[in-house]
């Protein structure tokens, strides 16, 4: 399997995954869904940096110049990926403000990693990815879910959405992994997964459905 590969099955089963993890039932809500997907993109860009998170409380923020330098990365593979599902933004609706990121997503940023993060590492992990790689598939499965939500809430909020919480992810401290003991090794950088839970096994799409706004 090539490299390319790898990442569009990871990215694949990310979106499964995000969309288990979230939704009620088989409904699952857009805000939050894309909230939840971006923030994990930027949190696992930040694991690739080696940061030391020795007694950092999870949730407060983290300032990185790195984060500020490669976070941009993950805009650009956003904005290529959804112009290539034929979404069509109107850059007069894009922007950093609350009014233009539609309903409050009903999870935290710390909420958000703990349902996520680990599954996440051990997905990327068994297709060979480094947490660098991880993090734009995960950009890319948020990318997915923004087109899936355009109808309900438009892509623009979807957007804004999503280039928030790229941001949200990579200037948090992230919670502590469940299990510490494994680790593997992406170009001399570690990084922990639980290594003994198995991905949950992708299911034909799509098998849920976003909620549409009253």
């Amino acid at each position: 399997m090539s490299s390319l590969e790898a990442q569009n099955k990871v990215a694949g089963a990310l979106v499964d995954l995000v969309a288990a993890a979230v939704g009620s039932g088989r409904a699952v809500h857009p805000e939050t869904a894309i909230a939840s997907a971006s923030r994990l993109s930027g949190s696992l860009l930040l694991r690739s940096f080696n940061f030391n998170d020795q007694g950092l409380e999870p949730g407060s923020v983290l300032l990185s110049e790195r984060a500020n330098e490669e976070g941009p990365q993950l805009i650009n593979i956003l904005s290529a990926a959804i112009q290539s599902f034929g979404v069509n933004l109107d850059k007069g609706k894009l922007g950093g403000g609350g009014e233009l990121r539609g309903e409050v997503p009903k999870l935290t940023v710390v909420q958000s990693l703990e349902l996520l993060q680990d599954d996440a590492l051990s997905i990327a992990s068994k297709s060979g990815l480094g947490p660098k790689e991880a993090a734009q598939c995960a950009a890319l499965a948020t990318a997915f879910i923004v087109k899936e939500c355009a109808q309900n809430i438009g892509g623009e909020v979807g957007f804004n959405v999503a280039v928030y919480g790229f941001l949200e992810g990579s200037k948090t401290v992230p919670p502590m992994l469940r299990d510490n003991r494994s680790s593997v090794s992406d170009q001399g950088n570690s990084f922990r997964v639980d290594g003994s839970k198995l991905a949950p096994k992708p299911k034909p799409r799509p098998w849920w459905r976003f909620r549409a706004k009253p």
